[in-house]
């Protein structure tokens, strides 16, 4: 102990001798801000068509549609995409059209398309999983694509349906 103890003293004066420096005739002060931010990322604005109808297509679908793109009773600015033979079981995909978007409350969020936001959530009811993406566009509108499935492998699954219908309406959309 006694061998390191000037070494220890050495480091120690260091530490503890003030600072001094020589005034410099250039100076640069950078400051970083962090701000935090509610507003959706929109890299590229984009138009909603005038119909919903026209996101999706019979194309983007692995099965024959049961019956042709309609709007669904139960949702304003909707269209239903109904796969199958039109049996309870089959697959039901609906396109909304939303106002400016607000992530939903536990949902979570990522980009699509060329870095818009979008927020994924799920519900799940005995026999049913749902999920759905709400996908910002423009500064006062979003659309909705939420996929339906009864008695689904897992929530994997119709999450990968619902991305990948969300992502083909996106491609749909025009620059504003």
């Amino acid at each position: 102990m006694k061998r390191y103890l000037p070494l220890l003293l050495l480091l120690t004066g260091c530490a503890a001798a003030p600072v001094t420096s020589t005034p410099s005739t250039t100076s640069a002060t950078t400051t970083t801000t962090t701000v935090a931010t509610t507003s959706p990322r929109i890299d590229t604005p984009r138009k909603l068509p005038a119909d919903p109808c026209l996101l999706l297509s019979a194309e983007d679908f692995d099965s024959p549609l049961a019956d042709p793109p309609a709007p669904y009773p139960d949702l304003p600015r909707s269209c239903a995409f109904r796969e199958g033979t039109g049996a309870e079981s089959d697959l039901l995909v609906l396109v909304v059209f939303a106002d400016a978007y607000a992530k939903p409350e536990n949902a979570r969020e990522s980009l699509i398309g060329d870095g818009h936001s979008a927020a994924v959530s799920f519900a799940v009811a005995p026999g049913i999983t749902e999920c759905t993406y709400l996908v910002a566009v423009n500064a006062t509108e979003s659309y909705k694509v939420i996929a339906s499935l009864r008695n689904a492998t897992s929530g994997d699954q119709v999450s990968a349906i619902a991305l990948g219908k969300a992502q083909r309406a996106f491609k749909r959309l025009v620059t504003s």
